[in-house]
Parts: C-alpha cells; sequence; structure tokens
C-alpha cells in the first residue's frame, strides 16, 4: 500500500504543473499555516473551540503524509507532535465509534505507525468490531465509507454486507446522504466515491458523478447541496471532496472546469484556506480539506486493490 502512495507521488510530480513537487507549491504553504496554529499538546483545533479535536488533528497527518511532508515534523515547543495528542486519546479510551476510529487509523497508517498495535490498541479489528448485523458502519453513509476507506487503507478484506450497504444507500439522484433518508450531499457522495474506486461497481460510479456534475457550479465548485436552505455557494470543504472523487475514478478534470483552479483562488496570504468567497479568513478546516485535493491525492491512496467477501 506504501508502494501505491509512492508511485501516486511520483505520477503526480512529472505529470502536473498544477501538483508540481516543489518547495513554491501551494500544499507546503498551507502546510505551514497549519505549523503555525498547532496547539502546544500537539493537537489542532477546529476552529469552533480552542481546544485541540481528534477528527481534525487526524486530518491534519493524512494531508500532510498526502502531500509528502512528515508529519512527525510538526513538533510543538514540548516536543510533542500530531500523534501525540492522537495517542492520548485513544489510551482514554473514548476512540469506539466507526468514524473517529476510522479517521485515527488512516492518520496512524499515514504517519508510518503499526495500526494494529497503536497506544496498545489494533484500530483495524476495533473498527471492524463496530459494524452492524445489517452490514453498516457508523450512524450513516458518511462513516460508513469512511470506515471502508480505512479498511481499504489497512489492506483488510471488507466483510460480508459492507458494499452492499453502501449500494443500498445510494439515493435516487445517485448521490448519497450523510445519514439513511437524508437527501443527497456532496461530501458524503464525494467520499463514497473514493470507496467505490477501487471496486466494480462502475453504474453506480456514474450514477454518483452525474448527480455530482448536476449542481456543480460555473465557476468549478461545489455547495454541500443544491438545493439547500442554506444557499448553494460553493465551498472549499465540499470541493475538495468532490475533487478527491474525481481524480479517484479517473477524470479528466478539463471536462468538470477544473475546480482545483477554484480552490487555488481561495487561499489566502498566509498559506490557509477560506471556507467560501463570502466569508474570507484562514480556516482550519477547510485548509486541511483542500491540501490532498490540490496535490491530486485521494483518501485512499494507500490502498491496493480490496475484495469484499
Amino acid at each position: 500500500m506504501f508502494k501505491r502512495l509512492f508511485m501516486m507521488l511520483l505520477i503526480v510530480s512529472l505529470v502536473s504543473p498544477v501538483f508540481a513537487q516543489d518547495d513554491t507549491r501551494p500544499a507546503l504553504k498551507a502546510i505551514e499555516f497549519l505549523k503555525s496554529v498547532q496547539s502546544d499538546d500537539g493537537g489542532f483545533s477546529s476552529g469552533f473551540a480552542p481546544e485541540s479535536d481528534l477528527p481534525t488533528t487526524a486530518d491534519v497527518v493524512i494531508a500532510a503524509a498526502l502531500a509528502g511532508v512528515d508529519p512527525l515534523e510538526f513538533v510543538t515547543e514540548s516536543e510533542a507532535t500530531p500523534l501525540t495528542f492522537i495517542e492520548s486519546q485513544v489510551e482514554s479510551g473514548t476512540v469506539v465509534d466507526a468514524g473517529p476510529l476510522a479517521k485515527v487509523l488512516i492518520a496512524v497508517l499515514a504517519a508510518g505507525e503499526d495500526t494494529a498495535a497503536f497506544a496498545d490498541h489494533d484500530l483495524a479489528a476495533e473498527l471492524l468490531a463496530t459494524q452492524s448485523e445489517e452490514g453498516v458502519f457508523g450512524n450513516g453513509a458518511f462513516d460508513h465509507c469512511l470506515a471502508l476507506v480505512a479498511l481499504q487503507n489497512a489492506g483488510a478484506e471488507l466483510p460480508e454486507g459492507t458494499l452492499e450497504a453502501l449500494l443500498a444507500a445510494q439515493n435516487e439522484d445517485g448521490g448519497w446522504g450523510f445519514m439513511a433518508e437524508m437527501p443527497s450531499d456532496t461530501n458524503t457522495t464525494g467520499l463514497c466515491l473514493q470507496a467505490l474506486a477501487l471496486t466494480d461497481e462502475a453504474d453506480t460510479v456514474e450514477a454518483g458523478l452525474a448527480y455530482l456534475q448536476a449542481i456543480q457550479n460555473e465557476e468549478g465548485g461545489w455547495p454541500y447541496q443544491n438545493p439547500s436552505e442554506y444557499g448553494t455557494d460553493s465551498d472549499t470543504n465540499s470541493t475538495a471532496l468532490v475533487l478527491q472523487a474525481l481524480i479517484a475514478n479517473g477524470q479528466d478534470l478539463d471536462e468538470w472546469n477544473n475546480p482545483q483552479d477554484w480552490l487555488l483562488s481561495m487561499q489566502t496570504e498566509n498559506g490557509g484556506f477560506n471556507y467560501q468567497a463570502a466569508f474570507p479568513g484562514d480556516n482550519i478546516v477547510a485548509t486541511v480539506a483542500v491540501i490532498p485535493a490540490i496535490e491530486g491525492m485521494p483518501l485512499n491512496a494507500w490502498a491496493g486493490e480490496t475484495s469484499a467477501e
């Protein structure tokens, strides 16, 4: 799986001027911004509260690794790293649900640590143990697809019912909603399409891509949902997840109005990224989401071929 990541990074560096590997590329500027906002305990705030946040910290580790940066280079004055904070959370016994477990599993793997013995926990085994009798991980399609991507990265064989549960959750418009019976959204659909990129479910993928294409905004980005009572302006988080899905499924970005160009236009002078044009300012969660996308890397970049029983 690490060979696949290395090859993807190599290919990206050779063929794409947008994703060129040099010290001026936007992703490295974004990483320097993230280093400047790291908490003393090694973690990162989501921006919604001052305390370090586990999902955000895990996402920083994943984003750094996908940009070819060692996550352990994020060291505070107290010599804490993001893994220090993540380990403390796992040791506390509070990382038990499918979504957080999946993010931690990917982050630990991305950092090159042993996922079978991290803080005396076998993360993949614990994630597998959360699957319901119906084959579902977590509380809905987003958690389920995140778990699927984590297991793909770990090289685990997918348990019976995993893929079937994902297919059953697809809405009539081709997308997926965050939870059962919710309308489709771009975030969940983008994540699920990344998971499906390593399967032979071509018709399902095609329907998901058609949903995304139907609600893409003119400048190349995506909103969380359309229609939506909260507006349909493009946001960087949604656009990043969709871009990763397009990359994972081998789409020609020219045919999708080059969404990476819109993402790059949202970077601030500090290196961070705005969430939306109407809400300028360095947004930590948005910045973390954008880094892998503008590097041309899907979330399951460590995965090989994964089989389902």
